[in-house]
């Protein structure tokens, strides 16, 4: 499976960097923080630091929603002709869908991209609705109408968790994706949940929910089990789970909002200022994210809560930038999925619960040194992180 960047503000040399040292396969650029200049511009320089690279362009269109209400932030998708207001009543039809799609592929096809990303709507509560009836027109009309640009095209499926709660509902939409006359070639797959900020942990973000992880898990092995690339946005640590269903990509960046993807990016928050997160280190053994004071501390505990790759050497000197820490978000990630996928999909899901079991063990033996802070949250998240596990193996009956 192949990691991708997931970009935003303040991008700097981060991408850059992870192209030209291999640290990451393909980059997801975005309409919010690029306008249609400065989205060939950084195309363009994508390539040139990995001519092999994959490279996407998320339209943002599911944003549309967000037009004209208040403390709204935009950015540069108010400079994209295709970016209007649509009433949901007109997108029943399938000729306002039509012109929609034709909008950003007319907006696009003269980008430098490796698959074209189609827009949709998002499904903001079930399957079971008139947005999910919408967005599996836009699905449907996909390749009709991308065909003419060359590239393969990927429908985007953005929906909020609380869609993947009602099994029976999920289910029938997904036979109603692997039954299209005229597919497209794959997926961009977005999975939300409520408001996170720049200092929120992902641990604790609503996504990190068991159901939500094997509904997750279950999109991307159904229809990759039916031959559609399967492109995971702000997936980050969920993609060694994502990548064990069958994944084709996963996709994460430096902040808490480029990590988890939310609706709420697009709202100005009512209060702004305050210092930046902090800098952290993504550690294999405990499967999360620890503060630099923290993985000197367990390191004196538990050595191998160091992952043993070339950035760990950065870390030794002190804090890092923001851009190492981009930089070893994405080599850890990458060195897990490693790990974790096996041809055999039995045999992958054991690699994953050995996994967490192990990030178990070594928080019990830091716990027994005295090292306690977050232990409770943590025994939280990994308590889902396995639960994920056993609800996607009911969902899948494997």
């Amino acid at each position: 499976m192949k990691i991708y960047a997931q970009t935003g503000f303040q991008t700097g040399d981060k991408v850059t960097s992870g192209l030209a040292d291999n640290l990451i396969d393909g980059v997801v650029f975005n309409a919010r923080n690029s306008n249609p200049e400065r989205a060939a511009e950084r195309i363009a320089k994508a390539h040139a630091a990995n001519a092999e690279a994959e490279i996407l362009f998320d339209p943002e269109y599911y944003a549309t929603r967000l037009i004209g209400t208040p403390n709204n932030q935009l950015g540069s998708l108010e400079d994209w002709n295709y970016f209007t207001s649509q009433r949901r009543r007109d997108l029943v039809r399938t000729e306002v869908v039509d012109r929609a799609l034709a909008s950003v592929r007319d907006a696009v096809d003269d980008l430098n991209v490796s698959a074209h990303i189609a827009p949709n709507i998002y499904i903001s509560q079930s399957f079971d609705s008139m947005a999910a009836g919408i967005a599996l027109n836009f699905i449907e009309r996909t390749k009709s109408i991308f065909k003419d640009t060359g590239k393969p095209v990927y429908a985007t499926l953005a929906l909020d968790r609380r869609a993947l709660l009602s099994p029976d509902d999920f289910k029938s939409f997904i036979n109603d994706l692997t039954g299209l006359e005229n597919p497209p070639d794959g997926f961009y797959v977005l999975v939300g949940g409520g408001l996170i900020t720049e200092r929120s942990d992902i641990a604790q973000s609503e996504v990190m929910d068991s159901n939500v992880i094997g509904g997750w898990m279950l999109l991307n092995y159904v229809l990759s089990q039916n031959g559609f690339r399967v492109v995971n946005g702000f997936a980050d640590l969920l993609s060694p789970f994502l990548a064990a269903a069958g994944a084709h990509a996963c996709a994460t960046g430096w902040w808490s909002t480029l990590r988890v993807f939310t609706m709420g990016r697009y709202v100005r928050p009512d209060r702004g200022g305050g210092q930046q997160p902090t800098i952290r280190y993504i550690s294999k053994l405990l499967m999360n994210r620890i503060k630099v004071d923290e993985r000197l501390a367990y390191e004196r505990v538990l050595p191998r809560v160091v992952n043993g790759l070339p950035l760990d050497r950065e870390y030794d000197k002190g804090t890092p930038t923001r851009m190492i820490e981009a930089l070893q978000t994405w080599e850890a990630l990458s060195s897990l999925n490693h790990d974790v996928v096996d041809s055999d999909i039995d045999a992958c899901l054991q690699n994953l619960r050995d996994r967490v079991d192990g990030a178990r063990t070594a928080y019990n033996r830091l716990r027994l040194a005295g090292l306690t802070e977050g232990f409770e949250t943590t025994n939280e998240y990994l308590d889902q992180l396995t639960g994920g596990l056993d609800a996607f193996k009911r969902l899948a009956e494997l």
